[in-house]
């Protein structure tokens, strides 16, 4: 939805802003009139990256208490109502046979797949509730497809698709909003870190064999979860998972 500049610009919440997807995301947010705050792990975005005048950028890390207390505080000293949030926060695995992944990948990929969205529910609850927002998790067609190689991934978007059906009826009676989009592949500097720990040598070819003979692009996934999460003819949906890869 987009909004001129003689209204009050709502707010929106980014986590992972810094990643590809996040940053499409908060792009396109700010292309039509959005205030937002937006976090990043391990680097904030250089001041020569384009359109950063609307955007507060918050350090989120999941694993530590006081990121979420620091994500909570960016919120709460913003005049703007809280419309939006959307959690982008993940990591991959290493795609290795469960038999040969330490236990640690499976708690380090957790944390960031799943644990983050909790964190960042620690963090903006109260203020979601107040402004009956919505929240759109990103997840992946991993969390159903468990695919061979990927058990630290796959098992967590899967935990994920719970903890967005739990939060989404325990927040429903709070007028909050809780769905998850579930892309397949997407074109982007994660899917070529993926392609290259599954030993892809050839991307193009790779693409072929996929549906369209394409992945996703981030501006079209980036379209839809704004879609999802802000327009008026998804106000009913909440506890829902979208599927966005063809059926074949």
């Amino acid at each position: 939805m987009k909004y001129s500049p003689a209204s009050e610009a709502p707010l929106a919440v980014v986590t992972g802003a810094s990643g590809a997807l996040g940053a499409a995301i908060n792009a396109r947010l700010r292309e039509h009139g959005w205030k937002t705050i937006a976090t990043y792990r391990t680097r904030p975005p250089h001041s020569g990256e384009r359109a950063v005048s609307d955007t507060t950028w918050v350090h989120f890390d999941t694993a530590v208490d006081a990121s979420a207390d620091a994500l909570r505080d960016a919120v709460e000293t913003h005049a703007g109502c809280l419309r939006a949030v959307f959690a982008c926060v993940g990591a991959p695995s290493t795609k290795r046979a469960v038999a040969d992944t330490p236990v640690a990948e499976f708690e380090a990929v957790h944390q960031a797949n799943v644990l983050s969205l909790v964190r960042t529910w620690h963090a903006l609850a109260h203020r979601a509730r107040r402004d009956n927002a919505s929240v759109l998790a990103v997840g992946s067609d991993a969390g159903r497809a468990a695919r061979a190689r990927n058990g630290p991934y796959s098992t967590a978007k899967a935990a994920l698709e719970s903890l967005v059906s739990t939060l989404a009826k325990e927040e429903q009676p709070h007028g909050v909003r809780v769905n998850l989009l579930a892309p397949s592949l997407i074109d982007s500097p994660l899917a070529q870190q993926v392609m290259s720990l599954k030993g892809v040598t050839d991307p193009e070819s790779y693409y072929r064999e996929l549906p369209w003979a394409r992945p996703l692009s981030l501006d079209e996934v980036a379209a839809v979860c704004i879609d999802i999460a802000t327009t008026p003819q998804w106000a009913y949906a909440t506890g829902q998972t979208y599927p966005l890869g063809a059926a074949l």
